[in-house]
Parts: C-alpha cells; structure tokens; sequence
C-alpha cells in the first residue's frame, strides 16, 4: 500500500495543532504587542512632556530668556498678543517651521517631526508657549524593531511547537502502529497468534482486544470450515471410489464406442473429483497441522507416464498430443519425496494444462537437471498472448479469461514443492503458458 506523508495521522496532528497555535498566538500576541507599543509611546510621551515642562520652566519673556534645546531637538517658542496672532520669541530652524498646530492639539506627529506643545502663564498674565519636536526616527525604528522581533518569535515558537507536535504525535501513534505490525503478521497460517495487549486502560486497549476477539472469530470460522471440508471429504471419498470402481468394470465390458466413450467420459469426471476431494483433505490437513511429508523412494519418470496414462482419455478426446522429452544428463530419477503429494503435482499440473489449451495442440513436458534440481516444465498453448501469472498460485484466485478454477490447483503445487525444499514458477508469453516445477535432488527438507 502507497504512504503518503501528507496523509499520515502523524502530519494531521502536527498540522491541525500547528494551526490551532497560530491562531491563539496570533491573537495573545497582537495583544501583547498593542500593550507593548502603547507603554513605550506612553512613557516617550512622558518623557518629552517632562523635557517640554523644563524647558518651558526656564523660558521667561520681557526679559527674553530662552531654555536652549539638547542636541536633536527643536523649540519654538511663542506667545499670542491681545489680537490673538501668534508672536514668535525664538524658532530652531530646520522642519519645526513648517508645523502647524492646531488649537486642541497636545501631541504632533507630521513631516517626520514628533513633538508636544505646551503653554504656561507668564507673571504679567501673558501666556507663553511652547512647541518641542525630536525626530520621529527613534520612534518608529524602536517600533518596528520590536515588531520584527515579535514576528521572529513568532515564527520561531511555530517551528518549535510544530518539531513538538510532530514528536509528540510520533509518541503517541507509536503503539498505533506496534498494534499495525503485529496485525499485519497474522494470516490464515498465524490465526492463533495474538497481539499484545497493554494494560493502558485506554482506546488503544480497547481496540487491541477488538482486534484480537475478531482474529479469534476468523479463526473459529476457519477451523469450522476446514472441519466441514474434511468430513464432507471423507464422506466423498468412499462413494467416489465405488463410483470409479463400477465404471471401470463398465467400462471393460462394453465393446460400443458409443458406451466406452460416455463410460470414459464419466471415469474422467470421477476423477476430477477424486482429485478435488484429495485437495480438500490435503487443505484441511495443511490447515490444521502443516503440511507431513511421508518420504519413500520414487521413480518419478514412473510417477509421470502414471499420471499422463490416467489422464490420456481427457487428452484423446479433445485431439491433444503428449511430446515427452528426458534429457540425457539426468543421474537419477529416483528420489525421496511424498509419493502421494508430489503425484498429485503431476496431476494438477497436467489438468491446468489439459484444461485451458486449444484442442489439437500438442503438450510439452520436458524433464532435465540444472545444477541440483530435477525441473518438469509443462507447456501448452493458450487463446491469449500473455496470462498475468502473479495471482495464479493464490488460493481462490482465478484468471482473466483463460480460467475458470479456484485456484487451489497451483498454490497445492507450490505449497507442496516448497515443503521439499523446490519451488514452481509460472510463466505466460507468445500463447504460450510454462510451469516449472523444482525438486532438489539433494538435501531435500525433512517432513
């Protein structure tokens, strides 16, 4: 199954708190920082009205005394005559005379210039006033340096809770996935297995005894299934044989074509489900105790001109054609395999390639030796070009459109081959279908 970061429950909970915690640091800290700026312009106004005061304090008229300003500010200073029209006693130049005050203004902010105005009364009951500006430099660079501060943190404390986020939700899906890697161990073969339980008293307990009361359903519904397999098995088994019985005896006394070909034709059909029977016990013993060798010393080249005699009928009647080949470096056929279980490879093999070839072709079983091995390959025509084989040796699976069968055919073969230590390989190019069967002539496996 494809992953994607993205989607992972991981990268959910990093983004979902990552985002929660920008929006309340967004809001606590535009909060934060309103509070911040409005002190610091509190306490610079403070200090330039206590500058302004000072000034003032030591400005007198008639006599002019005038206060000179510190470096960097501005004064101007003034009175109003009995017509009410400003009176200039003393101006710094540069900017400070171009600002215009207005009658209720306390505070200028304008042309780069910040500043307070102040007037006091003067002892002979003219009033004298006061205009102190400083440039707004100071100010707003002091301004913006806590904003770009403020902003920092902010990105910096994202990151920090966002390198939390995703290490604590790694924390905290990690039994998810202990409980995901033990489920993914458990198949049909590992149905007693369980996963363990952390007693957390929490959801994940809960689902971890969910999860093993439904495997231990699976594997009660499983050891049903197999035990009704192989009593109806047994039960088959022996009707089946008086069947075949009779029909052989049949098929030995009549002399009409007409009659051995129908006899031949229901001894066929016996067969096939005598074969289909023998899986199914073969399944339920698999199923429950592992595949049991029973080894003794075979021919298997006897073994394969058995199988192809039993099966010639099928083969005549629909115009088939067996090429047996035996290659002339083979040292031995014989070999200690289950007789029973590899025959009924041979058997299954040649049904699959009986089953889906074109009438009138021929059949190709080739035996030789590579290295250690002995290799039977079957090949057949098949109606397409190309069978996807991947599936084919699982149980249940059928093809496209070549087949029609369950499956269980192929993956006996193959469970079977590997229980002696050899395997089966399928191939399917130019309609042509190939499988291959290895069998070590060597240190083969113990049953």
């Amino acid at each position: 199954m494809k992953r994607y970061f993205y989607r992972g429950l991981r990268f959910r909970m990093t983004l979902l708190f990552s985002m929660v915690f920008i929006v309340i640091n967004l809001v606590f800290g535009r909060l934060i920082f309103q509070y911040f700026k409005k002190g610091y312009i509190e306490n610079y106004n403070k200090y330039l009205y206590t500058r302004a005061q000072t000034i003032l304090d030591k400005t007198e008229i008639n006599p002019d005394i005038i206060a000179l300003p510190d470096s960097g500010e501005s004064i101007r200073v003034f009175y109003h005559n009995n017509q009410r029209q400003p009176v200039l006693v003393f101006q710094s130049p540069g900017i400070i005379s171009r600002l215009q005050i207005s009658d209720h203004s306390v505070l200028i902010d304008s042309l780069g210039q910040y500043g307070v105005y102040l007037k006091k009364e003067n002892y002979d009951g003219r009033p004298v006033e006061l205009l102190l500006t400083v440039s707004d430099y100071s100010l707003k660079h002091t301004i913006n340096q806590f904003t770009l501060l403020m902003v920092a943190l902010t990105g910096i404390s994202l990151l920090a809770s966002a390198v939390s986020a995703y290490f604590a939700s790694g924390w905290l899906i990690r039994p998810i996935r202990s409980i995901a890697m033990q489920a993914a161990e458990i198949n049909t073969e590992r149905l007693g297995q369980r996963i363990r339980i952390k007693e957390s008293h929490d959801e994940l307990e809960q689902l971890t005894k969910t999860i093993n009361e439904m495997i231990g359903r699976i594997e009660d519904e499983q050891q049903t299934r197999n035990n009704f397999f192989a009593a109806a098995s047994h039960e088959l088994r022996t009707p089946l044989a008086n069947l075949r019985a009779q029909t052989e005896l049949e098929l030995g006394n009549r002399n009409s074509k007409t009659d051995q070909d129908l006899l031949g034709s229901q001894l066929t059909e016996i067969r096939r489900l005598q074969s289909i029977v023998e899986q199914f016990l073969l399944i339920s013993e698999f199923s429950q105790n592992g595949l049991l060798l029973r080894k003794s010393k075979i021919d298997i080249s006897d073994q394969l001109f058995k199988v192809f005699a039993r099966n010639n009928h099928q083969a005549l009647t629909r115009n088939i054609v067996y090429d047996m080949r035996f290659n002339e470096n083979i040292q031995s056929f014989e070999m200690d395999v289950d007789a029973e279980k590899i025959e009924m490879v041979w058997q299954n093999l040649l049904q699959n390639a009986l089953k889906y070839m074109p009438q009138g072709t021929i059949l190709l079983c080739s035996i030789a030796q590579v290295n250690d091995n002995l290799v039977v390959s079957f090949q057949n025509d098949i109606v397409q070009e190309q069978v996807n084989v991947s599936n084919l040796g699982t149980p249940f699976t059928k093809g496209r459109s070549i087949t029609s069968g369950s499956g269980l055919g192929l993956w006996l073969c193959k469970e079977i081959l590997e229980a002696h230590g050899g395997m089966l390989e399928l191939e399917s190019h130019a309609f042509s279908f190939f499988a291959r069967a290895y069998l070590k002539l060597s240190a083969e496996k113990g049953g």
